[in-house]
């Protein structure tokens, strides 16, 4: 059995530019060397690959993967600028605490504000912690904290 291959977005337009011109999904497998059951599921899912390639959005990505934890990705997310806004430090594992914390208050059982997950939402979002000037090293790390806790939005 051969190794199960994935089709970039770009591949998959092709893929729908070439069959709107006439050529056949088992042409098509021939053409692109996949199997004719992934042409005609690209085929199938036209609307959405034509919508994916519209937005730009996933260029370049193979497959697409939902988040699992959309709330509570948008409540961090909201709740790190407005705490950054006020020049307060974040740490790593503040912004866990703080997700497992929206996460119970927003009723979600099964969310854990892992390693892995604090990685995927700070490279998501494109945050990085680096040592700032020697006046922020005079700032308590428990001010920050329970400054950063008091921080409430409407939803919640």
């Amino acid at each position: 059995m051969s190794k199960r291959v994935f089709l970039n977005l770009e591949q998959r337009i092709e893929i729908l530019r070439q069959y709107e011109k006439g050529k056949s999904a088992r042409r098509l497998a021939e053409l692109f060397y996949f199997r004719r059951t992934q042409i005609n599921k690209i085929i199938t899912e036209k609307d959405l690959s034509l919508k994916e390639y519209e937005d730009f959005k996933f260029r370049g990505v193979k497959r697409i993967r939902h988040e699992k934890y959309v709330n509570i990705n948008e409540a961090v997310l909201e709740w790190y600028k407005t705490v950054r806004a006020k020049k307060i430090l974040v740490s790593g594992s503040m912004i866990q605490h703080k997700a497992k914390e929206l996460a119970d208050s927003l009723g979600i059982e099964n969310f854990s504000s892992s390693n892995g997950w604090m990685d995927r939402f700070r490279i998501r979002n494109n945050i990085t912690f680096r040592s700032l000037s020697d006046e922020a090293a005079y700032l308590d790390p428990g001010l920050c904290l329970a400054e950063a806790s008091s921080t409430s939005f409407g939803w919640m």
